[in-house]
């Protein structure tokens, strides 16, 4: 078997494990069409579908599904040879139904238990009631059906269902809060607002004095400071230069 096969098999019945409760030993129950895809792609399904789904598994079928195989006669001699095989799941059924119609009222008192069927009329069936995990053959191995849109529907209810508080809990979490913080809710933290920028921390920008003016109009010219160098300096410099 190829391994990415095997892995993905593995996840699908983990899915029905966590979210539907079906444990082992599997039950698996099994129609004639099935059988006969077994026998045509040489099949040994007491042998591989154990493996497939790593698992103890309990091969069951119906009164109802092999007098179907066993009304048919030679054509379907070898799938009701196969069924004999297999444990009988009771249906209840005096006079005998189809296998579609007798699986399906087995799976609606029995929740847990997985079809196996190449019944295309009988996979829609399946497949529209949530956590009935089907199998079926194609090409020359079994396969594991992708949980279907209303399983997986199901186990999002049953996850959000689990998560939220009920109205008793929601009342004791109230009382809760009251008796702690003496209030329903908690209040609100304050958001600090953005500060602007501090206006000490800014150096105002200095300006340059504006010269005195004088009556007449003219502006006070600003003498410049001579600087006064010593006499001996300035001899000094005369001599050398």
């Amino acid at each position: 078997m190829k391994t990415k096969r095997l892995k993905q098999a593995r996840k699908i019945v983990g899915f029905y494990k966590s979210y539907f409760d079906i444990c082992p030993p599997f039950s698996i129950l099994i129609d004639g069409t099935f059988c006969k895809a077994a026998l045509q792609f040489k099949i040994n399904i007491r042998e591989q579908l154990p493996k497939y789904l790593e698992s103890e598994l309990k091969l069951c079928t119906t009164l109802c599904a092999k007098a179907e195989c066993e009304d048919l006669g030679p054509l379907l001699y070898g799938p009701f040879k196969v069924l004999q095989q297999f444990d009988l799941e009771s249906c209840g059924h005096h006079s005998p139904l189809t296998a579609a119609k007798c699986f399906q009222s087995v799976m609606k008192k029995k929740k847990s238990i997985f079809v196996a069927t190449q019944d295309q009329d009988l996979q829609e069936i399946a497949r529209n009631r949530k956590g009935t995990p089907l199998l079926y053959i194609t090409h020359n191995a079994i396969i594991l059906d992708n949980p279907s849109n209303k399983s997986r529907h199901s186990a999002e209810r049953n996850v959000a269902n689990k998560i939220s508080l009920s109205h008793h809990e929601q009342e004791q979490l109230n009382r809760l809060k009251r008796t702690v913080f003496g209030h329903d809710e908690l209040k609100k933290r304050k958001r600090k607002k953005k500060k602007g920028v501090n206006p000490l921390s800014c150096k105002k920008k200095k300006t340059k004095p504006k010269e005195p003016i004088l009556k007449n109009g003219v502006q006070k010219r600003k003498r410049k400071k001579k600087i006064k160098i010593a006499p001996h300096i300035i001899e000094h410099l005369k001599s050398s230069s």
